[in-house]
């Protein structure tokens, strides 16, 4: 058997010739092949997708962190207020005279300056025998924003020299705590405060 006879004997059991297989369309296989996307495309992997929504969430969470702590602080701060210092307490001391406040020697400039300190300020409570002045000014010696004035004496409030009133501006002057009745604290007028300033130099 040659070449010849061998081709017709394959063409002759080859299922495409035969008359029940239809005859395949050349051009609608070739148009498929021509138009086909044969671009490659790959899944990006995990480790590739940004990150960068991550990370501006961490940052959103610190920030919100601290923003948190920093409010708590102030609000605590301004829930908590500063301890008030301790009023300076000063005692009127009795009249070793033993006379009323009206036989008291005049006031001068060479008495007024023995005394250490010396202030004016304004009474913001009377209870019984205890005066409570708001320091208006300072002539002489402390610094405290306020003063006690104690009676010790068993018996009025006149003993003290002066009969105080809350939101009268008094001026006061003492020595090693003591305040003398006579003079000691009087009523704030132009010519007293004119003493004081030429007392204390002011």
């Amino acid at each position: 058997m040659n070449d010849e006879e061998l081709l017709a004997r394959m063409r002759a059991i080859d299922p495409a010739r035969t008359s029940d297989a239809p005859q395949p369309d050349i051009d609608r296989l070739l148009g498929a092949t021509m138009t086909a996307d044969t671009t490659f495309r790959t899944s990006p992997r995990t480790s590739d997708r940004p990150r960068r929504p991550l990370l501006l969430a961490a940052a959103a969470a610190a920030v919100l962190t601290v923003g948190a702590g920093i409010t708590w602080g102030v609000t605590a701060t301004r829930d908590t207020p500063p301890a008030a210092a301790a009023p300076l307490v000063l005692t009127v001391q009795q009249d070793t005279g033993g006379g009323p406040a009206t036989a008291c020697a005049q006031l001068d400039v060479t008495t007024l300056r023995q005394y250490t300190t010396a202030f004016e300020g304004t009474a913001t409570s009377v209870d019984g025998d205890q005066i409570t002045l708001r320091v208006d000014h300072w002539y002489r010696g402390e610094d405290a924003s306020t003063v006690r004035l104690d009676n010790t004496h068993e018996g009025q409030l006149e003993s003290f020299g002066q009969e105080f009133t809350v939101g009268q501006t008094y001026l006061v002057y003492a020595k090693d705590g003591k305040v003398p009745v006579c003079y000691g604290d009087a009523e704030a007028t132009p010519k007293l405060r004119s003493l004081y300033d030429r007392a204390y130099g002011q």
